[in-house]
């Protein structure tokens, strides 16, 4: 009787080892995952700051081009 308890023990020490494991490589997954999306928020972060000043400088060119054609005396 002893000895079953004591491979019941020892089996139920190494489901928690192998569930420790299992749990161990998910979590190292998920914090790669992690990074890897933390990475891609950064670039889009910076691509969104681009495409701000570019769109600032688009809309002064625009405005430049506007304020030309209302200077412009276009009367016949």
């Amino acid at each position: 009787m002893a000895l079953d308890s004591v491979e019941q023990l020892e089996a139920t020490i190494n489901r928690l080892l192998e569930k420790h494991e299992r749990m161990k490589k998910a979590q190292e997954s998920m914090e790669k995952k992690l990074q890897q999306k933390d990475s891609e928020w950064h670039h889009l972060k910076g691509q969104i700051r681009q495409y701000e000043r570019e769109r600032i400088e688009f809309r002064e060119k625009l405005d430049k081009i506007i304020g030309q054609f209302t200077s412009m005396d276009l009367s016949d």
